[in-house]
C-alpha cells in the first residue's frame, strides 16, 4: 500500500513564513484602529444631534375659537407677521400707546365719535365693552354736546413699569374747554394714565399686533402736579414755549 508522506523541504514550502502571519495580524489591527477612529466622530455627532434635540422648546398648538390650528412661535400661513416679534420694540410700543391716548383724549364735539371709535377699536373686547357701559351710564357723549367739550391733552412722560413687561405710565396735562351759561371755561386736569398692552398675532385686522388691556386715570397734585404742568411736551418741538399746554 502506497503512502503520501512529505518530505521536510515540502514542509517548509507549504506553512507560511513567520513576517507573514505577523503582516496579517497588524493589517487586521490597523484597520480594526482605522474603524475606531471613524466612530468617534460618528459618536460626538450623535451626542451634539441629542443635545440640540434637548434644548429645542415644546411645540404648543392654540386651537382658536373658529377650529383654526396654530403652532405658537411659528408665522401661519397668510399671517402678516409672528406674534414673537408683536410687543418686543419698546419704542413701536410706546409710539401704539401715544396713538391710543391722542385719539382718545383729543376731541371735540364735531369728531368726538370718529375718534372714540378709532381708540376703542385699539382696546379688547372686555375693557371696550366696560368703557361704552361707563359712558352710556354717565351720559358722558350728550355731555361733550351739552357743553360744546372740546379736550386737548399734552404728553408730558411715558415710563415703562419696571417689572411690568407691556405696562406704561403716562404723565399729561388735559385742557378741558367748555361752555357754561355763554361763558367759555377752560379746566386744566393733570393725570397719570395707566395703560397696559397685550401682545397678539399680527393680522390684517390689528396689523400692529398689540391691543390696549388695561387703561386709567387718576389725578396728580401737589409738588408732582406743578412739575408736570410746567413741563415741556413730549413730542418733537417741544422746546417751543407755545407747546406747554395749561398755561
Amino acid at each position: 500500500m502506497k503512502t503520501n508522506t512529505l518530505t521536510p523541504a515540502q514542509t517548509a514550502t507549504t506553512q507560511p513564513k513567520y513576517y507573514e502571519v505577523d503582516g496579517a495580524l497588524k493589517a487586521n489591527a490597523n484597520r480594526a484602529w482605522v474603524l475606531a477612529f471613524l466612530t468617534v466622530p460618528i459618536a460626538l455627532l450623535a451626542i451634539g444631534f441629542a443635545i440640540f434635540v434637548r434644548m429645542q422648546p415644546p411645540t404648543v398648538i392654540r386651537i382658536g375659537s373658529n377650529g383654526e390650528a396654530v403652532v405658537l412661535g411659528k408665522a401661519s400661513k397668510g399671517a402678516a407677521g409672528d406674534a414673537a416679534s408683536a410687543g418686543a420694540d419698546e419704542f413701536l410700543d410706546e409710539a401704539f400707546v401715544k396713538r391710543f391716548l391722542s385719539g382718545y383724549l383729543n376731541y371735540s364735539a364735531a369728531d368726538v365719535d370718529e375718534r372714540w371709535a378709532g381708540s376703542l377699536n385699539m382696546m379688547t373686547r372686555n375693557l371696550r365693552a366696560n368703557t361704552i357701559k361707563a359712558m352710556g351710564d354717565d351720559n358722558t357723549r350728550g355731555k361733550i354736546d351739552d357743553g360744546q367739550i372740546e379736550s386737548v391733552f399734552h404728553l408730558r412722560e411715558i415710563n415703562p413699569v419696571s417689572g411690568e413687561p407691556l405696562t406704561y405710565l403716562v404723565y399729561g396735562v388735559k385742557d378741558v374747554h367748555h361752555l357754561s351759561k355763554g361763558t367759555e371755561t377752560t379746566d386744566h386736569f393733570v393725570n397719570e394714565y395707566r395703560v397696559r398692552l397685550i401682545a397678539d398675532r399680527r393680522s390684517d385686522v390689528n396689523p400692529d399686533g398689540l391691543w390696549i388691556a388695561e387703561y386709567s386715570e387718576r389725578p396728580i397734585d401737589g409738588e408732582r402736579r406743578d412739575q408736570i404742568l410746567s413741563a415741556p411736551d413730549a413730542v418733537p418741538g417741544s422746546d417751543d414755549p407755545g407747546n406747554k399746554g395749561g398755561q
